[in-house]
């Protein structure tokens, strides 16, 4: 039986575009089939770094004047955690990266991965970018069928739990994706008190808990 491992991925960055210069990164392996929680054990360690950012300038990524503006409107918390302790230079990142990769893939005796993140055209597209900008092919350890889109998951199973009547309650979530997150449990207190804001592994931690749980709503 081919033994399965889901991953979440999350990158800070100083714009959208898949060439945009990423400030930190976080990839987190969670559970799918978790009974009472997605999270894994503490002995499966997630991926961390911060990144300097003088290697993204010398590697040539974009600086995006209106998302270097919404940083500096953001909680004080939220920004020292992006520029406090060691940044390496971002190949030194993505080295480390593919190494943990493997490690965790042998470690937990997966045959196949999934990675997730929120949206298909920002943090995978921008692993790629790196990746092929460092001599690198990510599709030889993930294949490109099995990278997974959570935001997309989450607001169609949050749809399929209003009312067909409730068109007021559909119009809403269509024009605001953020209220699907209400049909589900909130994030526990535990983690929310751990963490502040627009930090990569808590982004990662989030995006598990509703996937999780959208994944529970569509079985």
């Amino acid at each position: 039986m081919e033994r399965h491992l889901d991953l979440m991925i999350d990158f800070e960055t100083c714009g959208l575009s898949a060439n945009a210069a990423p400030m930190s990164v976080a990839c987190v392996p969670w559970l799918r089939d978790g009974e009472d929680s997605p999270f894994c054990d503490a002995d499966l360690e997630p991926f961390e770094a911060k990144i300097d950012l003088r290697s993204c300038v010398v590697g040539g990524y974009e600086f995006d004047d209106e998302t270097i503006r919404w940083w500096s409107l953001q909680d004080e918390r939220a920004r020292e955690a992006l520029t406090e302790g060691y940044a390496e230079p971002l190949r030194d990142v993505v080295l480390n990266f593919m190494k943990w990769l493997h490690a965790t893939m042998q470690e937990t005796g997966a045959d196949t991965v999934c990675l997730w993140c929120q949206g298909m055209d920002v943090d995978i597209a921008m692993l790629r970018n790196i990746c092929k900008k460092n001599g690198l092919d990510l599709e030889l350890a993930i294949p490109h069928a099995y990278f997974r889109d959570c935001r997309t998951l989450i607001l169609e199973c949050a749809l399929r739990r209003v009312p067909d009547n409730d068109t007021t309650g559909i119009a809403e979530i269509m024009r605001n994706p953020k209220k699907a997150y209400s049909i589900y449990a909130p994030m526990p207190e535990e983690i929310e008190k751990s963490f502040v804001a627009h930090d990569a592994k808590y982004d990662c931690l989030r995006s598990i808990w509703y996937t999780w749980q959208a994944l529970r709503l569509g079985s």
